[in-house]
């Protein structure tokens, strides 16, 4: 696969301000970056959009647009039976695109994104609602989200240059798809332009078109909370099996997050209903709560809910979305009964593979560069300017 668009180059601006890592250089070019499909909405029938300044909406179906106007007031936009209303009026069977001109903004309940927005309505008559913006600007709604924007300047660039890589791994890989990213947990939590920050945005005008790479692709360079003392290996996210994501960094550095160390007490009762509502049957009354296999590096893999009469396996994972990744912080636990409960005794938030962010925090105040970082938690990978590699992304196991 070939590099579909150019980051254009522009002379480096002298000053603080414009420099950023060590090696690689970054650009403060004004030209477009690539755009990101952010599916901001899905599964809902109905949202509140508004448009501030001049738009238009247009639809696959119509050469001319559908309306138009100096400014959208407030207004409900539904999927209905027959295709998608705006407010009262049915406008189009099944997509629209509200298009903002020059520096309006569009507001979907109540959050200010930069951009565009598709929306398409499914067959069960919800809709999905997908933001297409430039990276750059996506990367100005995640930064503030994932990292508080008064973490140190080296901090916030490490962090960037990670999302930016994992963003654009997503991009090059999902092109068949109906989105590249979710404005989420799943993905990189994305809060548009009301989310931004002045130091976030800074961080990422400063590394502006740095990436990772690992022998010259692009890869997924995950991040996580809190990796609790040791990263873990790519392979609990799928078929990863990438070198600088192998994990068994020993990261003691995240000691001041206040997620190093959980604890979370599960009645019997809270496992059997979790059991029940995902439809694997009812595992009542619950005995116990086993742990069948762990990573090499102590987190969870498999476990059992052993009930009286059947029992049921899953993954750490699949146990952690099933109770709430809020509740169950990460796989990095241990049980110890409690009469007709358990209790888990955790360390870190999040999967815990490659950047550790609340460590990443420490060296920076430890004087530590984002390049320095980026090398510590991502062992092997290059940081580069996207005009020096030709992007491609890494293969991933059982992919040609």
């Amino acid at each position: 696969m070939t590099r579909g668009w150019v980051w254009a180059l522009a002379v480096a601006v002298a000053g603080a301000a414009a420099a950023g890592p060590a090696g690689a250089q970054a650009t403060n070019a004004s030209s477009q970056s690539p755009a990101v499909r952010v599916a901001v909405i899905q599964g809902q029938s109905e949202a509140d959009v508004a448009v501030h300044g001049r738009f238009r909406i247009v639809a696959p179906e119509h050469t001319q647009a559908l309306q138009e106007g100096s400014r959208l007031p407030e207004v409900s936009v539904r999927a209905g039976q027959e295709g998608i209303l705006v407010g009262e009026d049915l406008v189009a069977p099944s997509e629209i695109r509200i298009e903002p001109e020059r520096d309006a903004t569009i507001s979907l309940n109540g959050q200010r994104l930069r951009g565009t927005l598709e929306i398409v309505r499914q067959q069960d008559q919800t809709l999905l609602i997908i933001n297409h913006v430039e990276l750059e600007d996506y990367l100005r709604g995640v930064l503030s989200k994932e990292a508080p924007h008064y973490w140190p300047q080296e901090a916030l660039q490490a962090l960037t240059i990670a999302a930016r890589t994992y963003t654009l791994f997503q991009r090059l890989t999902n092109t068949a798809g109906a989105y590249d990213v979710t404005g989420d947990v799943m993905s990189q939590v994305y809060g548009g332009k009301s989310a931004e920050r002045w130091k976030t945005n800074r961080a990422v005008k400063q590394t502006r078109g740095l990436i990772l790479v690992d022998r010259g692709r692009v890869f997924p360079a995950f991040y996580h909370s809190t990796c609790g003392g040791r990263t873990e290996q790519a392979s609990v996210m799928g078929s990863y099996d990438l070198t600088p994501l192998q994990g068994g960094v020993v990261c003691s550095f995240c000691r001041a997050s206040p997620f190093y160390q959980w604890q979370q007490r599960l009645t019997f009762a809270d496992l059997a209903w979790a059991v029940k509502k995902q439809d694997r049957g009812s595992v009542w009354p619950v005995a116990a709560l086993e742990i069948i296999e762990q990573s090499p590096t102590g987190r969870i893999a498999r476990l059992r809910i052993r009930g009286a009469s059947r029992s049921v396996e899953l993954s750490g994972y699949e146990l952690r979305a099933m109770l709430g990744f809020d509740r169950i912080r990460s796989t990095a636990f241990s049980v110890v009964p409690d009469q007709a409960a358990v209790v888990l005794q955790g360390r870190g938030w999040g999967h815990g593979v490659g950047l550790c962010q609340w460590g990443t925090a420490e060296l920076a105040r430890r004087g530590f560069s984002a390049e320095e970082i980026l090398s510590f938690y991502y062992p092997t990978a290059s940081v580069v300017h996207v005009e020096d590699v030709t992007l491609e992304p890494i293969r991933l196991q059982g992919r040609s």
